[in-house]
């Protein structure tokens, strides 16, 4: 996430992907580096036990959210 944050800075649109779990150690890591303006996408927490084709619907879900980080729409 940080070298999303980084990349942002330097004006390159990013969009960092953390599952529900890490929302907490995200949002403090991003105040600590003064960047708690900078928006992720959450996924449902866990994601090592997802088969295929699950994984394929929690990125499909999330495509919009992507496109929106990454292109402001």
């Amino acid at each position: 996430m940080l070298d999303g944050v980084e990349l942002e800075r330097r004006g390159l649109p990013t969009a960092a992907m953390i599952t529900d779990e890490f929302r907490p150690t995200a949002l403090k890591m991003l105040e600590n580096q003064g960047a708690d303006w900078y928006p992720f996408v959450e996924v449902e927490h866990p994601i090592n036990i997802r088969n295929d084709e699950e994984l394929r619907a929690m990125a499909e879900a999330s495509v919009e959210e992507v496109v929106r980080l990454l292109t402001g729409n």
